[in-house]
């Protein structure tokens, strides 16, 4: 057998495909795809990369390479190395209100766009640059 530039070995008795995994999400070779599911609305992703920094570790989610909500907002996608399998089996344990598996199916995703949050989108929004208003806020003088 001889391997091909798309990483499939060739035999004499046809094709052997690369058993090399590749994430459902982003097709990334050696990631796996993984869903959390919330029991509520959330407003940004950071409270799903605090969930996954406070569980499983400040290594493990800087080595997760995407992160997009569900378009219920009441969730999220992430790309995890597939190294990590065995230690989120053994590490993640559910709560009553966050949930962490692996995807057999993507869910509908948002469309985020963040001029569109604040504003009209050319830039002259109320955001304080951090996702909050400052409605209700007195201005100094």
């Amino acid at each position: 057998t001889s391997p091909t530039s798309s990483g499939i070995k060739q035999s004499t008795g046809g094709l052997i495909e690369n058993k090399r995994k590749r994430s459902l999400l982003s097709s990334m070779e050696d990631f796996t795809a993984y869903q959390m599911t919330n029991t509520f609305e959330v407003r940004s992703p950071y409270y799903f990369w605090n969930q996954l920094e406070n569980i499983l570790g400040a290594t493990f989610r800087a080595d997760v390479k995407f992160m997009k909500l569900t378009k219920d907002r009441m969730g999220c996608v992430i790309d995890v190395p597939s190294k990590y399998e065995e230690f989120i089996d053994d590490t993640w344990c559910d709560s009553n209100k966050v949930t962490l598996f692996k995807m057999t199916e993507l869910p509908e995703l948002e469309d985020y766009d963040p001029r569109r949050r604040f504003g009209n989108g050319n830039g002259h929004g109320h955001s304080n640059g951090y996702g909050n208003n400052n409605y209700g806020r007195s201005k100094r003088k």
